[in-house]
């Protein structure tokens, strides 16, 4: 490393503002000096006092400068002379290490064939893992070559500056500092050549092994490839010999086991290393469940208890004990340093996580009667897997698998089909359907393994049975969540309202999304191709002139999706709690409305900008398809943008209109229609561009109040001034009645039988027909009160004759 640039600047200014200040004391001394009167009394001076040095030069400050700085130079480079050091040795080391795994790996793959698929898969990826690890670790030698080159620079630099110096003004001393100073560039020089020189050989060193690096990755990737196409595309006839020569199948397979135990690229198969580790793990499995047990009966047994699950304990026991079992392998595959052990650890533990997770949600949502008949169901799909599991730990010879998967998968077909005609009607719906489907996909690899493709029958089972236990597992903790939810109610006395939207808009989904993709990388990685599925992920796509994206990154932007539907929800619902009513009416819905609509808008720019759009691309294709999409969509963007007008000026949810003859509230104000409640509790929806066009009377835009006429009879002979200050003495104490716009009194028309009297009053325009009966109430109460009669209507008739000429008695 250098010295930054800054340091060097700031010495050298530090160096020449020293040289100046010892050059003007100098001068002024000489200066202050009193001339000598003659040459016997300058004598006489020098023969009583002692003779002084001379004063030094400003080119002696100059050297002097120039000295100290080589100085610190040195000693800095010194210093980066030994990190240098060390990096050379990690360096060897690093080109050691990787040079005899190359060596390695390169030998182990030449000498395997397609016919050992394990072992050619996990060695495909460890050398892959070899090659990630070596270009991750590769020292740079380019920089520390260019540093290099700087440095040795810089030091010509200062050794040609103090070699121009003139020597003739310099006095003996700094002679000497000068003489040291090129001494001390010139070994620099000389070690910073040796290192660059040693950097130079380490580097066409590691460019060596970069070929055989290159030519183990492009051996491993032919190798991949192959393995990809025999898993997929090459059919095996390995098992049609089963029942045509038996016994020689048995030989074949039994051969072919023995050979690839001798090859050492398989996990130990003698039966005394066999039962070393199976004594191993039966003390391990014997230990987790007593520890199991401990746990559920002494920890957990008054939970079990409180939520009515004490009966179930024993299959809790069951289940802990399995985690347990699966946590000591994860930490057997991290401590052991074989990488054939830690790759068999890896798999029995993720394996024992997945029948975890079946029998916690079997558990946790059945009843205690059927947890067994749940498990009847699952089981035998879940040994077939565990069955190809042990044949993947081990490194099986392919013919071993081709020959015993056809008959595993057809006897599980069986057994599985007679369990389900028995069982599926003790269990709910979901696990009856989870199980027809797994029966449907045994009997798929039943005939996918007779035609000679076993590792794709289990690779599609497996990716089901993972992508089922993913459900199963969600299910199960959200039954556990409710259970949860009901304590937590009945203990408070209240419902967490929170929790339920909380777990089910975000924790629900962004935990499916990872579930789905572990259920797809998870089968691939037992055949050691999960990388390739997840490079496929972050590999990129490109749609020409439009697109170029990932599929990590449309996972990114689904999450994002589901993170702002429920931070939009949950500040609707904070609205909701904070207006209460209020929520429903005014500009409240409106501005969330058209906040939900920006928040939508800014998040389709940013998964645009994600995904990596071309804009001009997409402008000319919405161009090419602007003619079509116009008149496809023009009801749409019309009622869209009539909305959106709606919105902010002329109508607002919660308001109350008259239009063709309807009168109700705005119930709902959307994008393309507005929903109308009338007051006898229908519905009616307009389109928002016909409402728009219309003439609707808003009776709450202004005010809530609506100014209706009463009329109100007296009889003749009433003193109709009387009758007004009544009505509005009464009416003044009813306090719905607007306070602002006043009630008036007028006499309105002389009737067949009474006076009528106009009210015209100010009642709100929610409760018009409520309002209008308690003001007519009031009324006739006062008019009883006070008493002022309201005539019947009524008619006199006069007869003048009767037939036949009788004449009237009487009026």
């Amino acid at each position: 490393m250098s010295i930054p640039d800054y340091r060097i600047f700031f010495r050298r200014c530090a160096a020449f503002f020293l040289a100046g200040v010892l050059a003007a004391g100098s001068a002024s001394a000489q200066q202050a000096a009193p001339p000598a009167s003659a040459p016997e009394q300058a004598e006489e001076a020098n023969a009583e006092q002692p003779q002084e040095q001379p004063d030094q030069s400003e080119m002696d400050t100059v050297i002097m400068a120039l000295c100290h700085e080589i100085t610190i130079l040195k000693k800095n480079e010194e210093k980066r002379m030994a990190i240098r050091k060390t990096l050379v040795r990690e360096a060897d080391a690093t080109y050691n290490y990787f040079d005899t795994r190359v060596y390695e790996m390169s030998a182990v793959l030449y000498a395997l064939d397609d016919q050992k698929i394990f072992t050619l898969a996990f060695y495909c990826k460890a050398a892959s893992s070899l090659v990630k690890t070596y270009y991750a670790q590769k020292p740079d030698f380019q920089g520390q070559e260019e540093r290099l080159d700087k440095e040795i620079e810089r030091i010509k630099k200062l050794a040609a500056s103090l070699e121009e110096v003139n020597t003739d003004t310099l006095s003996q001393a700094s002679l000497v500092q000068r003489d040291e100073a090129l001494y001390a560039c010139q070994e620099l020089e000389e070690s910073l050549q040796s290192e660059k020189e040693q950097i130079s050989y380490l580097k066409e060193l590691f460019s060596s092994l970069n070929g055989k690096i290159d030519a183990l990755n492009n051996e491993s990737a032919k190798l991949f490839t192959a393995l990809f196409n025999r898993v997929f595309y090459t059919p095996s006839h390995a098992a049609r010999y089963i029942f045509l020569k038996p016994h020689k199948t048995y030989e074949t397979c039994m051969g072919a086991w023995e050979t690839s135990a001798d090859s050492k690229l398989q996990l130990p198969s003698d039966p005394e290393t066999l039962k070393h580790y199976g004594l191993i793990l039966l003390g391990i499995i014997l230990c987790s469940y007593c520890l199991s047990r401990i746990i559920i009966f002494l920890g957990f047994r008054n939970t079990l208890k409180k939520t009515g699950h004490y009966n179930k304990r024993h299959a809790f026991a069951n289940v802990t004990t399995i985690l347990i079992v699966a946590l000591i392998l994860v930490i057997a595959s991290l401590r052991t340093p074989n990488y054939l052990l830690e790759s068999a650890a890896s798999l029995g533990a993720e394996f024992l996580l997945l029948v975890s997770a079946i029998l916690f949600s079997l558990v946790t949502r059945l009843p205690y009667g059927t947890i067994n008949s749940g498990i009847r169901i699952y089981m035998p799909y879940l040994l077939l897997g565990g069955f190809f599991m042990l044949l993947r730990m081990f490194m099986a010879p392919n013919i071993i698998v081709d020959i015993s998967m056809p008959i595993l998968f057809t006897l599980v077909s069986l057994f599985s089909l007679l369990t389900w005609v028995r069982q599926r009607h003790k269990l709910p719906r979901l696990d009856r359907f989870f199980s027809t489907v797994s029966l449907v996909f045994t009997i798929l690899g039943s005939v996918l393994c007779w035609t000679g493709f076993s590792f794709m029958a289990f690779l599609v089972l497996m990716t089901w049975i993972m992508l089922m236990t993913s459900i199963l597992l969600l299910v199960g903790l959200w039954d556990l969540l409710h259970h949860y939810e009901n304590r937590r109610k009945e203990r408070n006395k209240r419902a967490i309202l929170w929790f339920r939207p909380f777990i089910s808009k975000l924790v629900l989904p962004c935990l499916t999304i990872f579930l789905i993709l572990f259920s797809i990388i998870w089968p691939a990685a037992t055949f050691d191709m999960g990388d390739l599925i997840i490079n496929n992920i972050f590999a990129t796509t490109e749609i020409k002139d439009l697109l170029t994206f990932s599929w990590s990154s449309v996972i990114t932007v689904i999450l994002m999706a589901i993170v702002l539907n429920y931070l939009i929800f949950l500040g609707k619902n904070t609205l909701h709690e904070i207006y209460g009513e209020d929520y429903e009416v005014g500009i409240i819905p409106t501005f969330v409305t058209l906040s939900t609509l920006f928040l939508w808008g800014l998040f389709v720019f940013t998964a645009l900008i994600i995904m990596n759009a071309n804009y001009n691309g997409l402008l000319m294709v919405m161009g090419g398809l602007s003619m079509g999409i116009g008149f496809a969509l023009k009801d749409t963007i019309e009622n869209i943008i009539s909305g959106l007008s709606l919105m902010l000026g002329r109508l607002r949810q919660g308001d109350m209109i008259e239009c063709d003859g309807y009168r109700g509230r705005v119930s709902s104000l959307g994008y393309r229609s507005t929903m109308i409640e009338t007051l006898d509790g229908s519905i009616i929806a307009f389109q928002n561009s016909q409402l728009f066009n219309k003439n609707f009377r808003n009776m709450t835009r202004n005010h809530k109040f609506e100014c209706v006429k009463v009329e109100v009879g007296i009889s003749y002979g009433t003193d109709v001034e009387r009758a007004r200050k009544i009505i509005l003495e009464t009416l003044a104490t009813l306090p719905f009645l607007s306070k602002v716009k006043k009630t008036s009194v007028v006499l309105d028309s002389f009737g067949d039988s009474a006076v009528n009297l106009g009210v015209w009053v100010w009642v709100p325009v929610m409760t018009k027909s409520s309002s209008l009966s308690s003001v007519r109430e009031h009324i006739y109460n006062a008019f009883n009160e006070h008493g002022i009669s309201i005539p019947f209507p009524q008619q006199d008739l006069y007869v003048k004759e009767f037939p036949g000429g009788a004449p009237v008695q009487g009026t």
